[in-house]
């Protein structure tokens, strides 16, 4: 294998010759360290300070990205001439609609001005300021003929107006949270909420590289996002405009209904008209919303129930308008697409996340059963219909649209938890007419760790649908432990969103790649679909490094490895784990579980737990506690028919998998520890532990955040549970000092101290962690008091 890496692409029985034909995606390499590294402490450092010297150093930072954008749009523009076609919209008054993926606009931290939680997962702000320069300087395009938009949720504005709205006495709106700068008057003295997205400091770089022109002025339209001031596009003269596209009900003359060509899961949609344009009739409304041109401008993260965030989804899903009812009534809360019904929906719930989808109750939030005790579900066309047919509905409306993707970091693990995702530095930005190409193009290059010479034979042999290949760890027995060897795999075997995208007239998988890399004055260009890059006059293949999956969907990143470490369990200890799976999800026996294969639809009843709980948040005196409880304990007592009184199962499918994910995590941990139950077993560093070792710590982690009475988590549902009541009951006396709170408390009862007076009644072989009883904790077989919490109240 280590040979491989050293041999020019070009020795190949089939010959040599670049790819030509399909779409072409442009793009550039760079130095990622001089693009994002030290940006968030660069941008704390002058919030705190307003030291120019250190705005200089970030913008020196956007004009290097600026420079690879030039570059790559350039690249893309002599091929396809796109510019004259967005002259064209632009003549006809619409408007440059800058989509960002900012699935939490909580980048800027608004309590130190550092990274905030979601910093990772979102689309940089620095990425948005150079693209901007790019069709101002290069198109002639004014920034009153631009604007971003966003779905973002209430949810961080609301967080953010309990804490900072008093101290610069103004509401905080959601605009004002994509800003990240929010100014206010106390006292007649200017005072600032920093913390959200940054558009402001978009806004502050290009006014720095553009003309003094009140007209094309990127500071306006500034003081409208402060003020949650909604202006329709052909109001906003001489506007750079926040556009929060989730508001629809507010201001119902905005949407527009419009039909879906061949929908799957929707034969018509409710869509923004700044996006679409309004009504093609109506003179006046077309002059308000004379409709767009969208530069998409998604982050890649590996995803929690599909394969990849890019430019497909960050379209084909965040454009379903969140605070959009059926009736023309403002009040009404009855959301078409999100959850909950109440005047803060927060998830788009109700868009089919997989083929199956499960009836939901409004009122409880959990699966409707037939009279016979069955799930009622309907198949749907799964996550691939819902993208497809917005996009779908999109191209019926002649938006044109430009995609370019920031590939610059490639988030790994995770594309919701800021906390655990992994930035994988790649250096590349793409850029396409063609959002299959390119979604298929980076998909392909994060699931290809093998050269095409090995990847090939491998195709060949095996009869593989893609030769695209990446090595995974493997679980093989050796005497009584189960070490790692290597296999092959990729997801890409089994995902199908971009073939149907194609079939639907979306785009093509097929494409051809031009750029530049600037760290080598290089040329970069693709062979039979490969990434290749030009050294001495030798083509060379340019592949990642890393092993890209997420966690949540290991079953269909890694289905190898976690195949290979069920059947080693079963031969080990005569158990049914390779079955159990297969069972639940493989609807075709072909055993095989592709992304099209999950199961009875738990998705969709799970998004409306994390709805109904995020929401807690924002309504609750207590949310930021009982949220994260009520969430967490809701989905592991539904896991299992005895632990509630409804006899709910719906997410014993989620937990199961969620159970495989931790036994790969734990036998890739650096430090190596004895299995819980079996002498001769350990595991980490490349060693896989019984699957009953974890069993046992998937359920005391994830109910007390450890495995014994010194490692439980403030945060976790027993951890809220301990701080409620220690506030609420005892004063905070604990919790005044975080970092002991528990420790402080456990010292306290040994000494003889009354407990606090709360119950957590878990269900049996919970209540104990290394032996040593929980506090507070009573085991029980009686499903209505499992994981339910007793105060004055019950949780």
């Amino acid at each position: 294998m280590p040979e491989l890496f050293t041999q020019p692409i070009f020795i190949d029985n089939e010959g040599f010759k670049l790819d030509e034909a399909g779409s072409l995606i442009a793009g550039v390499h760079i130095d990622a360290d001089k693009a994002y590294s030290e940006l968030p402490d660069l941008l704390q450092k002058f919030i705190n300070t307003q030291n120019e010297e250190v705005w200089s150093e970030i913008e020196k930072k956007i004009d290097y990205i600026y420079s690879g954008i030039f570059i790559m749009l350039n690249y893309l523009d002599e091929e396809t001439n796109f510019m004259c076609k967005l002259q064209e919209e632009v003549k006809k008054n619409k408007i440059l609609l800058f989509k960002p993926n900012i699935m939490s606009p909580d980048c800027i931290s608004g309590y130190n001005h550092g990274a905030g939680s979601a910093y990772s997962l979102a689309t940089k702000w620095p990425m948005v300021a150079a693209i901007m320069r790019w069709f101002h300087d290069n198109g002639n395009i004014n920034y009153s003929q631009m604007g971003l938009i966003e779905g973002c949720n209430d949810l961080i504005a609301s967080i953010c107006n309990k804490t900072f709205s008093s101290q610069i006495n103004k509401i905080i709106t959601n605009e004002g949270i994509l800003e990240g700068r929010v100014e206010g008057l106390v006292d007649g003295e200017i005072k600032t909420f920093d913390g959200g997205w940054g558009f402001y400091y978009v806004r502050k770089y290009l006014s720095s590289h553009c003309s003094q022109d009140e007209s094309d002025n990127p500071m306006n339209g500034y003081e409208e996002s402060c003020n949650g001031i909604l202006l329709a596009p052909g109001e906003a003269k001489n506007k750079l405009m926040i556009y929060d596209i989730n508001t629809l009900q507010e201001v119902p003359s905005r949407k527009r209904i419009v039909s879906v060509p061949d929908g799957k899961n929707f034969s018509k949609i409710t869509i923004n008209k700044i996006i679409i344009g309004g009504d093609p009739s109506n003179p006046d409304d077309i002059k308000l919303y004379p409709g767009s041109v969208i530069i998409n401008v998604p982050v890649p993260k590996m995803h929690n129930n599909d394969l990849i965030t890019n430019s497909i989804k960050n379209l084909g899903i965040a454009l379903y308008p969140m605070k959009c009812a059926k009736s023309e009534d403002p009040l009404d809360t009855n959301w078409i697409y999100g959850s909950p019904n109440n005047k803060y929906p927060n998830t788009r719930a109700k868009l089919p996340h997989s083929p199956w989808v499960m009836k939901i109750d409004d009122e409880t939030h959990l699966p409707i059963k037939d009279k016979n005790g069955k799930y009622i579900s309907f198949k749907t066309a799964g996550s691939s219909g819902t993208q497809c047919d917005l996009l779908k509905a999109l191209q019926n409306q002649e938006v044109f649209m430009i995609h370019i993707s920031d590939n610059i970091n490639i988030t790994n693990i995770t594309s919701s938890n800021g906390n655990t995702a992994l930035p994988i530095s790649e250096g590349f930005i793409w850029s396409s007419l063609d959002c299959v190409a390119l979604d298929t193009f980076c998909a392909n290059y994060c699931f290809k760790t093998l050269p095409r010479i090995y990847a090939k034979q491998l195709q060949e042999k095996y009869h593989l649908k893609t030769e695209f290949l990446q090595e995974v760890p493997f679980a093989l027995i050796h005497k009584q432990n189960i070490i790692t060897k290597k296999n092959v795999d990729s997801p890409l075997l089994r995902y199908y969103l971009y073939k149907d995208a194609e079939i639907r007239g979306i785009g093509s998988q097929l494409y051809h790649i031009k750029g530049l890399d600037l760290t080598t004055k290089s040329t970069l260009s693709s062979y039979k679909g490969h990434l290749i890059q030009e050294k001495n006059n030798n083509w060379y293949e340019f592949m990642t490094k890393a092993l890209y999956y997420n966690y949540l969907t290991l079953l269909y990143n890694l289905q190898t490895t976690i195949f290979s470490y069920a059947k080693a369990c079963d031969s080990l200890f005569n158990t049914n784990l390779y079955n159990e799976l297969m069972n639940m999800l493989d609807e075709n026996n072909d055993g095989v579980i592709d992304y099209n294969e999950q199961g009875r639809g738990f998705e969709t009843a799970q998004l409306e737990t994390f709805a109904y709980c995020l929401n807690l948040l924002i309504t609750d005196e207590y949310g930021s506690l009982k949220s994260p409880y009520i969430q967490n304990i809701s989905l592991l007592k539904n896991s299992n028919s005895c632990w509630n009184p409804n006899a709910q199962n719906f997410m014993k499918e989620s937990i199961f998998l969620e159970k495989f994910s931790l036994a790969f995590k734990l036998s890739q941990q650096e430090n190596q520890e004895k299995d819980l139950f079996y002498n001769k077993m350990i595991y980490g560093k490349g060693y896989w532990p019984s699957f009953k070792t974890v069993e046992y710590l998937y359920n005391m982690t994830y109910v007390y955040g450890g495995q014994s009475l010194k490692s439980i988590f403030l945060s976790s549902p027993y951890g809220c549970l301990f701080q409620y009541c220690d506030i609420v009951k005892n004063s905070g006396n604990y919790t005044k000092n975080p970092s002991t709170a528990l420790s402080d408390y456990f010292k306290d009862l040994n000494s003889g101290e009354k407990p606090l007076p709360f119950t957590f009644f878990v269900p049996h072989g919970f209540g104990k962690l290394n032996g040593i009883k929980v506090p507070n904790t009573i085991e029980t077989n009686d499903p209505k008091l499992i994981f339910t919490a007793h105060f004055k109240e019950i949780w």
